[in-house]
């Protein structure tokens, strides 16, 4: 199972609908700070919903005055429409969530 980190997101044309990512593969181990392997690159939804289902974890990255933050474990949603999505698997912690990403 890989990690991968989501540093920043662009949303659809209504706004509130995550779009694309970047993001990039965790270099793993114990490495501090968190930290990818290669530069982020940009992807679509579908790449990151993919990556879920092949069992690899995907969360959020947060940079703060404190160091890097990890968010909450990203799941694929399902909204009414039958479009698939992205969020968060838990909104407990307020200000981790994937729309407080900054976005690109």
């Amino acid at each position: 199972m890989a990690l991968f980190f989501i540093e920043a997101v662009r949303f659809d044309d209504s706004g509130q609908r995550i779009a694309k990512v970047r993001w990039g593969k965790s270099k793993g181990g114990q490495v501090m700070p968190p930290a990818m392997v290669d530069d982020p690159q940009e992807a679509d939804v579908q790449a990151v919903l993919d990556t879920i289902a092949n069992g690899d974890e995907v969360l959020p990255k947060f940079q703060s005055e404190n160091g890097i933050i990890l968010g909450p474990k990203v799941v694929g949603i399902q909204y009414d429409d039958g479009v698939h999505g992205l969020s968060t698997a838990s909104n407990d912690v307020p200000g981790h969530s994937l729309s407080d990403l900054p976005s690109f």
